[in-house]
């Protein structure tokens, strides 16, 4: 007997020992390009075996590191099973098989492995093929009785029975091989499918293997757009806890108490969607279960944050999995909410750290930097709950953006959000988007992200505030001096060129309007705001106070909040007026390139 464990523990670290390689092969392979990953590979003394034990999400995202065209080789290692969550993903665009995606598979991977392709497609990919040739060739079948038969030349036959023609020339090649290796692989089982093909529905076909797709798609979180949908339903944070998550269920700890769970009701539950799914990835018991545990999302996760940080000090390698299970499913249902073809790693990591943002800014939200708080929070609370109550932190100040503008006189005059600058413009469009994102300018390669931190959904809500107290000013302002229809109309017309005319004009002791003034009168007030001083970096810090007070003194009813957020808005604004003119000479002034100031021709 003691033997006989012993011998059951040796065979375990036997079994345990792949799945921390692969791991570890994994985690190596991530910072290096996907030519550099493949060689990395290569180098392994079983290659076949360690790809086949890849998660299909991480067998995919490797493909997508190694690049579409120059794949072959993990195809030629890869299972059928991992060819079949590859082409799930690549051959279909919504609920239309795309033909030009699956032209391009079924041709790396005639060249990768022709009998293994020849194998699926007489297997599990059989209604594919009956689709697919049903709409790809021209047939005619020779009769026994017929002595003479003579097809056009571009009939191929490869058992002088079955003859064939490809209808897009720029395919017959590839085609031509396909069914040759068929024919090679199993004769009768080709000729079986050739002669199917009459009776093919190719409507009927496709919707069953839409349905099928969708089957295994739920497998993995890919859950049809309806249902994949309510991951953007948002969640009130009071409604999850980062506390005590209550009583917790008896835990069947003997094989009596298990052996009286019943298995019927659970087994009838319909689906696949999100309950199924849930209840399917609850428990990880053995090493093959947790070998499927996909790596790649949650390592492309970004940071690092509170998330990243709370990830990394978790020690129960079973709620490890379970997270990594379902942030890779969060990842997933995203995609298919999104509505994204997944046919580039970036928008694969693009998913992942939009995911792993939300995931954060609810845990800023309710932890703070509590650490132990966001850990718990993490193994209580469902990610996919976890997710919503970010983006709904996100969608909530959208809502609060959207309620100031449409009483604003700024929406009231139809101007464009470029009116309140690049920067500021950029940010309120984003904000409003659908799916509200936050405004980077040309930082990162990128102009506009997920909301990640707490602390740009504050820098947003900081921006409203200041665009509402100056859309006020501006009202106000337009209502002691009527503003031309002529100045609205204007292209490049920004809010700067309203305050610092009307201002200009004030110094100068012009006119109180928002026309433009001339060249000489720039000149001026330049002058002045200088105080005679003629070589650069011209400061002009002590007209910051009497700029704040003019402005203030024409809405002196405000409430104290507004008031201080006024005079915060107007100290910006004039600082980045600094900037743009201390190293400009009063000569160099053009009116078609002044920022600030309408200078008229």
């Amino acid at each position: 007997m003691k033997t006989q464990k012993n011998g059951k523990i040796s065979d375990l670290r036997k079994q345990k020992a792949p799945i921390i390689r692969t791991s570890d092969i994994l985690k190596e392979v991530y910072p290096l390009s996907g030519e550099m990953a493949l060689d990395r590979i290569l180098r392994e003394d079983n290659p076949r075996e360690l790809i086949r034990g890849l998660p299909h999400e991480d067998f995919f995202w490797l493909v997508k590191k190694v690049g579409d065209n120059d794949c072959l080789t993990l195809l030629e290692l890869a299972s059928q099973d991992q060819w079949q969550y590859l082409l799930d993903l690549e051959m279909w665009r919504k609920d239309r098989l795309n033909p030009d995606q699956a032209f391009q598979w079924l041709e790396r991977l005639k060249q990768a492995d022709p009998d293994g392709l020849a194998r699926w497609l007489f297997g599990e990919g059989q209604a594919f093929a009956n689709f697919y040739f049903f709409k790809s060739i021209q047939l005619v079948i020779k009769e026994e009785e017929e002595e003479v038969f003579q097809p056009d030349e571009d009939f191929v036959a490869f058992d002088g029975v079955f003859y064939f023609r490809v209808l897009d020339k720029r395919h017959r090649e590839t085609i031509e091989n396909i069914l040759r290796a068929m024919a090679e692989y199993d004769l009768e089982r080709y000729q079986a499918m050739l002669l199917g093909l009459a009776g093919v529905l190719p409507a009927e076909i496709e919707e069953d293997m839409y349905r099928m797709r969708n089957i295994r798609m739920a497998e993995h979180g890919f859950l049809p757009f309806d249902e994949a949908f309510s991951i953007y339903a948002p969640l009130d944070a009071g409604t999850i806890s980062t506390g005590d998550p209550g009583e917790k269920a008896h835990i069947l700890t003997d094989d009596k108490e298990r052996s009286l769970v019943p298995l019927s009701p659970l087994y009838h539950a319909g689906g696949p969607n999100l309950l199924t799914e849930a209840f399917s990835r609850v428990i990880l018991t053995d090493d093959k279960e947790r070998s499927l545990v996909p790596l790649s999302p949650l390592y492309h996760a970004g940071g690092p944050n509170l998330l990243t940080e709370a990830f990394s000090r978790v020690t129960d390698s079973v709620l490890l999995d379970r997270m990594r299970l379902e942030f890779a499913g969060l990842c997933n249902q995203i995609l298919s909410a999104d509505g994204i073809w997944a046919d580039d790693l970036e928008v694969l990591i693009k998913t992942c750290r939009k995911a792993a943002g939300y995931l954060n800014l609810t845990l800023e939200k309710l932890c703070g930097e509590d650490l132990d708080s966001a850990g718990r929070l993490l193994r209580d609370q469902s990610l996919v709950s976890v997710f919503r109550v970010g983006f709904g932190l996100a969608l909530k100040l959208k809502w609060e953006a959207e309620t100031w503008l449409k009483k604003s006189w700024f929406y009231a005059r139809n101007l464009e959000f470029g009116f309140w600058g690049e920067d500021w413009g950029g940010t309120l469009t984003g904000l409003l988007e659908d799916k509200p994102r936050f405004y980077m300018g040309l930082k990162e390669g990128e102009e506009y992200k997920d909301f990640e931190e707490l602390t740009e959904l504050d820098a947003c809500a900081r921006l409203i505030n200041r665009l509402r107290v100056l859309d006020r000013l501006l009202a106000r302002l337009t209502g002691l001096c009527p503003l031309d229809e002529a100045v609205i109309q204007e292209s490049r017309l920004t809010f700067h060129k309203l305050l610092f005319n009307f201002w200009a004009r004030q110094v100068l002791k012009l006119e109180p309007c928002f026309s433009g003034i001339s060249l000489a009168q720039a000149k001026e007030f330049f002058g002045h705001i200088r105080a005679g001083k003629e070589v650069p970096p011209y400061p002009i810090p002590e007209f910051r106070q009497k700029f704040v007070r003019d402005f203030m003194a024409l809405d002196p009813f405000l409430e104290a909040e507004d008031a201080e957020a006024l005079k915060e808005t107007l100290s910006l604004v004039w600082e980045e007026f600094g900037e743009e003119y201390q190293w400009v000479s009063s000569n160099d002034l053009d009116g078609r390139f002044t920022k600030f100031i309408r200078i008229m021709s």
